[in-house]
């Protein structure tokens, strides 16, 4: 009895601290569409290449998604990237910047536009 107290005792502080330590993510947010003749599988196979290279080159912790509406205007999508920390953010903007950085953007030229990005700080409510 007492073991099995123990282990549950472990597990929720182990919950606890991994919810601790994602409560500081930051989420960028751009708001797109596509250009004429383009189709969303084409956006989310150029940010899957996008993601691999942040992952292995700035933080494997950096996850991305592509939103499309299910109701409502369905014009447009978002990119709903998210980063552990800010520095991870920042961190990943200068590997953006470099010269391999800006090739990898050119896998997205002529696919979409976006017209607006906002940087989010996710407080999770308690």
């Amino acid at each position: 009895m007492k073991i099995t107290i123990s282990c549950v005792l472990v597990a929720v502080s182990a919950l606890f601290l991994a919810g601790t330590a994602s409560a500081d993510n930051y989420r960028e947010v751009w708001s797109c569409e596509l250009e004429d003749e383009k189709k969303i599988e084409e956006v989310q196979a150029a940010n899957s290449k996008w993601l691999a290279w942040v992952r292995k080159n700035v933080n494997k912790d950096i996850s991305s998604a592509v939103l499309t509406a299910v109701v409502g205007d369905q014009e447009g999508f978002l990119f709903v990237d998210t980063y552990p920390s800010l520095a991870v953010w920042a961190a990943a903007k200068d590997a953006l910047d470099t010269d391999e950085g800006e090739a990898l953007g050119e896998i997205f030229e002529g696919l979409f536009d976006c017209d607006e990005n906002r940087l989010w700080k996710d407080e999770p409510t308690p």
